[in-house]
């Protein structure tokens, strides 16, 4: 279960700055890139499950906000670099 999805990305950033994180093309397409925000994403669940797993049962049956919270903001930041 991921953490955070594409579409909280969007609510939460705004399509715009999807689209200037993620199109990389030449020229640019003006879209979201889904592959780099899948791989973003993934990333960012793999960074939280290596926290979390010494301490709790993985996958969490449910994720608390707080949670999505600090994964949407790690996966944007992961998209700056």
């Amino acid at each position: 279960m991921p953490y955070v999805t594409q579409q909280q990305l969007t609510d939460r950033y705004g399509e715009r700055t999807l689209v200037q994180l993620t199109d990389r093309g030449v020229p640019a397409t003006g879209l979201v890139d889904a592959v780099v925000v899948t791989r973003a994403l993934a990333d960012t669940d793999a960074l939280i499950d290596g926290y979390l797993q010494g301490r709790y049962s993985l996958p969490l049956a449910s994720v608390p906000p707080l949670l999505v919270d600090i994964a949407a903001e790690v996966a944007i930041y992961k998209l700056h670099v």
